[in-house]
């Protein structure tokens, strides 16, 4: 034969052997078809949950806050009639406008305090904001269970609560509760809003009030606790270390500080996805190498006829390896076709949640990496799948099998 084997007699001859066996084919590639929707509809569904997980926790909660660190000294204890505030505050304000990883920053007056409705009270958080800025950091619109968000905030007498909270002290929006601070200063609020991020440290605790107000009862009209910083790139921690280098007395926490086991749970949910995914995929290309073994075996006399025809080993390794690849480039085409579809139908599916998570259907991540990845890998599967027995079938002597028959 001639020296390139990719020519037309050698890809006949492979198209003869897909249809002489039709059913085995057809199964072959039903293999390849399940394992390729399977692992895009799984890789799709895990990090969708995985982004809506994230999305839950990392939307509501600042990728970097710093705060003053405490002097034991001067704190009176626990119910003192002075908050610590952040020194250097325009310098650090300063050092992060300038900062290129970071996307905002706010600041934040925030203080212990007692809520009291008609029926309860409870020990609650207050956040006090800047509306115009802190509606940048947390996209609370989408939140909102009832009422209005940070705008509503614009109000000095407006409070907006937690679902989880608002359902604790039993009131809705509209209601009236008074606040009791630790310097013994009472003040009443309307709330304007209740959100829910579907986080019960979150949903139990946060509320937020104009900052000017707080200020105001604390009688420090300049008194910042917290700065709060969003990232462009999450996983870069650099500008921590330079805050910590740069000014003294102060205290950086990262997310990854407070959200340590929802990281170790993202990771191990990621390492099982794509590990039976691909397990998948493997057992497909198990099944493919079985059925290109038994035409091997099959094939026997045909391969000894085309042996002493001239043929060489390399001309049957790519006979079969053609048949592998048709079979593997149509089943994985199909199973990313499939796999969308039904990740699609899955997207759509309503999903029964209560007020505590705010979402209509179940989440799905529809990447474009995911479909070639699983058709690459698809492929891959089934060209291994059919070398070793194309290999074998190259190595036979058409002598000893003519002389079997």
């Amino acid at each position: 034969m001639s020296k390139n084997v990719f020519n037309s007699v050698n890809l006949f001859i492979a198209f003869q052997y897909l249809v002489a066996r039709k059913k085995q084919s057809i199964l072959a590639t039903l293999g390849v078809l399940l394992g390729v929707t399977i692992f895009i509809v799984m890789i799709s569904f895990m990090t969708g949950v995985n982004g809506f997980l994230d999305d839950a926790v990392f939307n509501g909660s600042p990728d970097i806050v710093i705060h003053q660190k405490p002097d034991k000294v001067k704190l009176k204890g626990l119910f003192g009639t002075k908050t610590p505030v952040l020194q250097q505050v325009s310098d650090i304000a300063t050092s992060l406008g300038r900062h290129d990883n970071v996307k905002g920053f706010a600041q934040q007056t925030l203080s212990p305090a007692i809520l009291l409705s008609e029926t309860q009270q409870l020990p609650v958080s207050i956040n006090g904001v800047f509306p115009d800025r802190e509606y940048k950091m947390v996209d609370l619109e989408r939140r909102l269970v009832h009422g209005d968000g940070f705008e509503s905030l614009k109000d000095e007498n407006a409070i907006l609560l937690g679902v989880s909270l608002a359902k604790r002290l039993q009131v809705s929006q509209g209601d009236e509760l008074r606040m009791i601070l630790p310097n013994g200063r009472n003040h009443s609020l309307t709330v304007s809003g209740i959100f829910s991020f579907g986080i019960s440290t979150i949903d139990n605790l946060r509320t937020y009030v104009n900052a000017n107000t707080l200020q105001g009862l604390l009688e420090n009209e300049s008194g910042i606790t917290n700065i709060h910083v969003k990232l462009k790139d999450r996983e870069d921690l650099g500008l921590k270390n330079a805050l910590l280098q740069q000014y003294g007395g102060i205290i950086v926490d990262d997310w990854m500080d407070g959200n340590k086991t929802i990281v170790i749970g993202n990771k191990v949910r990621n390492v099982m996805t794509w590990t039976i995914s691909f397990a998948l995929l493997l057992v497909a290309g198990f099944g493919i190498y079985n059925i290109m073994n038994i035409t091997v075996i099959q094939k026997r006399k045909d391969i000894a006829v085309l042996k002493t025809m001239g043929y060489a080993g390399k001309d049957l390794v790519f006979i079969f390896l053609a048949q592998s690849f048709v079979i593997g480039s149509i089943g994985s085409l199909l199973g990313s076709f499939f796999g969308y579809l039904i990740s699609y139908a899955i997207s759509l599916a309503p999903l029964e949640t209560s007020d505590f998570i705010i979402v209509d259907t179940y989440p799905i991540t529809f990447e474009v990496k995911f479909y070639l990845l699983g058709a690459s890998f698809g492929i891959l599967t089934s060209l291994l799948a059919g070398y070793f027995p194309s290999k074998k079938a190259s190595r036979v002597d058409p002598v000893t099998i003519i002389r079997d028959i």
